[in-house]
């Protein structure tokens, strides 16, 4: 019997892989056993709580080698990287400003370039939270803005939860993340489609969640 193993909240599909001896995430996404998790999730850096994943029984493999010489042998591995981009909404300069972020055990304090990215490669098995303070003003001693950050935690834009959860990073308030479409929720995605020019009818269709990720991303 097929050992499975289900998605929670907050994973990552590198993290499920090395969790059963897996070094990179292709050892699950690629196996055979997997194939419909694949047509499910065609970009396996967004899975979905829920999602079940196959575990394949790992096969030894032997190689041969040789005798009175020096044998060398080349282990591949998967890094693991959080990404933030930076951008004023108006299309303000950013570039230059301050940045300290407190992610997986590291404290990075730089200013940002000029495509706005911030990039740190993640260590093994360090909880994924952190910190994000800006210092937006040349003579702030103290961040002008801070914001919490958990990867993994937001959903894909298919579903409402998803659709919750960047309106609320927006700013457009649609209440508790919990996938329900209550009253609150559409008065967010309805202050959002005003602000984007779209039709207002708070229903996060097709033409809704495509313009949310072309604000927020994917």
């Amino acid at each position: 019997m097929t050992l499975q193993h289900t998605v929670s909240q907050g994973e990552t599909l590198l993290r499920i892989a090395r969790q059963y001896g897996f070094r990179t995430s292709n050892g699950l996404y690629l196996h055979p056993l997997n194939a419909e998790f694949r047509s499910l999730r065609p970009d396996p850096n967004q899975i979905y709580p829920g999602d079940v994943i196959a575990i394949p029984t790992k096969v030894e493999k032997f190689m041969p080698l040789k005798t009175d010489s020096k044998n060398s042998f080349m282990v591949r591995d998967e890094k693991e990287f959080f990404r933030l981009k930076l951008a004023y909404e108006n299309g303000e300069q950013i570039t230059g400003k301050r940045i300290v972020l407190n992610i997986a055990g590291q404290t990075i304090d730089t200013v940002i370039a000029e495509d706005g990215l911030i990039e740190v490669e993640l260590t093994e098995n360090e909880t994924l939270t952190g910190q994000v303070d800006l210092y937006l003003n040349d003579e702030d001693t103290t961040p002008t803005k801070s914001f919490a950050i958990q990867v993994g935690h937001l959903d894909p834009i298919e579903t409402l939860s998803g659709v919750q959860g960047r309106c609320n990073l927006l700013g457009f308030d649609c209440g508790k993340v919990d996938g329900i479409n209550g009253s609150k929720t559409q008065t967010g995605v309805k202050a959002f489609q005003l602000a984007q020019q779209l039709q207002v009818d708070g229903i996060a269709g097709p033409i809704t969640k495509r313009r949310l990720v072309d604000v927020y991303g994917a």
